[in-house]
């Protein structure tokens, strides 16, 4: 089979369906990233979070704008898979039901949220860890490690901001004594639990996911307009489509 990609900035974009996906990073026991645009101008002048990126499985393209840009400044029409279509997918996918799954959660209230939307969901072997607050320039867990070694989960979900999750799972990846998978989806569990915006399928088709969530929290303001700065990065940098031929 194989499996279409985008590389920007070293960055592997899986050009696949969820199920295809899910194959993929089941065969390799990677971690995957769904970087909003964001994140890209943020990574484009910090080597840690650009490491983190370009040492990941794969990544998705949930950001529209991005999209967008490579339409417009590189001729490539791609189509949007956002953390939230990823995370619905996720959530109902009956083949991860009796996985071991640890959520990696930043408050107690999210992680009461976040437990009971797992459950709900009918996953029926769960963990819950409360994550300090991490230093993104030296992430260090000593007690998650020790978590994960001893409850050796098969899917780690990390619920925590951009920037530092995918940070953690790369060291995650390189201090684990197993191989298993890890989903850096960040806020987007809280679409479902309600603690973010309700986004909708429509909406998030409509590409207008950022409009709600602006309505429902203004100060990611700065954050929208710090991202178009991803126009000259499109510009400036190589866009690459390639395809990886692997037995699923």
């Amino acid at each position: 089979m194989k499996l279409r990609f985008i590389k920007f900035l070293g960055i592997n974009f899986i050009l696949e369906p969820y199920d295809t996906i899910m194959k993929y990073l089941i065969l390799k026991k990677g971690y995957i990233v769904i970087p909003a645009a964001s994140l890209l101008v943020d990574s484009y002048r910090d080597n840690n979070k650009l490491l983190s990126l370009k040492k990941s499985t794969c990544a998705i393209l949930d950001s529209g704008f991005f999209c967008i840009c490579l339409l417009f400044f590189k001729k490539i029409k791609t189509k949007k898979f956002s953390g939230y279509k990823f995370l619905f997918n996720f959530l109902n996918d009956n083949s991860l039901k009796n996985k071991k799954i640890l959520s990696l959660d930043p408050s107690i209230k999210e992680l009461k949220s976040n437990r009971l939307l797992l459950i709900k969901k009918n996953f029926k072997l769960i963990r819950n860890y409360l994550c300090p607050i991490y230093n993104s320039d030296n992430i260090v867990d000593s007690n998650l490690l020790k978590l994960i070694n001893q409850y050796k989960p098969e899917i780690i979900l990390t619920n925590i901001s951009g920037g530092k999750q995918e940070i953690l799972a790369l060291y995650l990846k390189k201090n684990i004594r197993y191989k298993n998978i890890i989903i850096c989806s960040g806020a987007a569990i809280s679409f479902f639990t309600g603690n973010q915006a309700p986004i909708t399928k429509s909406i998030d088709n409509y590409y207008l996911g950022w409009f709600l969530r602006l309505i429902y929290n203004p100060k990611i303001f700065a954050r929208l307009v710090k991202s178009i700065n991803l126009i000259l990065y499109v510009i400036n940098n190589k866009v690459s489509l390639y395809t990886l031929k692997i037995k699923l």
